[in-house]
């Protein structure tokens, strides 16, 4: 189905199937990141259609010309008595739309009230984790006024003209020293390797393995394990088994004696890598800090590959700093179509100047204790 209106011509598919040229001819480091791409993308469709947890709807955006300026990867929900449409899913941590480096944000407003006007029987847009940027260049979503900060943020380590020095040198002058010291101990009473393979690469005992220590230690830590749900499990194996396409699953190691003590896994397009899940043992290798070890060993194999960045994603963990990374503000954004729509938006909009205030508040308490710390 096609929508005109104005500048912008809108095609409405409920599949990425047979999308590949455009797809991958819009994504690029300015404006996506690894979960953006047509790869992972394919999967995802396939699994939201699998779960049967809501309707994807795919939206792709051209100029009067015919080129391909926006792709919106949306689910229908419904919530607090509306129907939406979602940008987010679980899988990815970041959620946003693909903007062309020509759109300004002048242009998005227009654009997402003519993708709002090409589906049917929907209340809402809602677009949630947007990047704040992509590398260097800004995301031009959040700066609209129905935009809104998160509480949560990302964190990313740029790798692109740095060198090993400079990246360990980077990190608190404590925290250095105590994974060298971490790592010289383990190296000094064990055999201890680093490895890594790509998807397509990645032998079956290392998934079982990877799977095995993913359990024991996420339970270890009271913590979810998105790998073993029945709704995601297939799709993660799918990128460890090199299904995705030119997103690569990849899965790095740390062994002492030929022991697995620490896994980590995550995706790339090639030139940007995102790490996603962490499994390491605890007990008596806790004092070794295998996982952090583990995160070095990768990061540093990735930098001299040449890849432009490693992505800790979201979520605000203290070794995400201590590693060196640099906090990426992640936004949402509400677009209301319908009466009811607006309904809530302007409760929405309450909440995110709220939201706003305290963000505020957090941040001033914060800087005057680290004043009175350095006074």
């Amino acid at each position: 189905m096609t929508y005109s209106e104005g500048k912008w011509l809108v095609e409405i598919h409920d599949t990425v199937e047979g999308l590949e040229s455009e797809w991958s001819a819009l994504t690029g480091p300015h404006n996506a990141t690894p979960f953006q791409s047509y790869g992972f993308a394919r999967l995802l469709t396939r699994r939201l259609v699998a779960n049967g947890v809501g309707t994807p709807v795919i939206a792709l955006v051209r100029s009067r010309d015919g080129r391909p300026v926006a792709l919106f990867q949306m689910l229908r929900s419904h919530r607090h008595g509306l129907r939406w449409l979602r940008t987010d899913v679980q899988p990815s941590d970041y959620c946003a739309p693909i903007l062309d480096a020509s759109l300004s944000a002048t242009d998005l407003p227009g654009l997402a009230r003519t993708v709002l006007a090409a589906v049917p029987g929907v209340d809402l847009l809602y677009c949630n984790r947007m990047p704040s940027r992509y590398g260097e260049r800004p995301n031009p979503l959040i700066c609209l006024s129905n935009a809104g900060r998160l509480r949560l943020s990302a964190w990313v380590l740029p790798l692109a003209g740095r060198s090993a020095d400079e990246i360990i040198n980077a990190r608190p002058a404590n925290f250095r020293g105590n994974l060298r010291r971490a790592g010289q101990k383990l190296a000094k009473t064990h055999n201890r390797e680093f490895s890594i393979a790509l998807s397509g690469e990645i032998s079956e005992a290392d998934i079982a393995g990877f799977r095995a220590l993913r359990a024991t230690s996420t339970e270890e830590k009271g913590r979810a394990n998105v790998l073993e749900t029945k709704e995601w499990s297939a799709l993660y194996l799918a990128l460890l088994r090199g299904e995705g396409g030119a997103c690569k699953g990849w899965l790095s190691k740390l062994t002492a004696d030929g022991e697995p003590i620490a896994y980590l896994f995550g995706i790339s397009d090639g030139r940007r890598v995102v790490a996603t899940l962490p499994a390491s043992k605890l007990g008596e290798w806790k004092p070794y800090s295998p996982g952090l070890q583990l995160f070095s060993e990768t990061i540093e194999y990735f930098r001299s590959a040449g890849c432009d960045c490693f992505d800790l994603s979201v979520g605000d963990m203290d070794y995400k700093r201590r590693l060196g990374c640099e906090e990426v503000d992640l936004y949402d954004a509400l677009f209301p179509k319908t009466l009811a729509g607006w309904g809530y938006y302007l409760f929405w909009r309450l909440k995110i100047a709220v939201r706003a205030r305290m963000k505020s508040i957090a941040e001033t308490k914060t800087e005057a204790h680290q004043d009175k710390k350095a006074a």
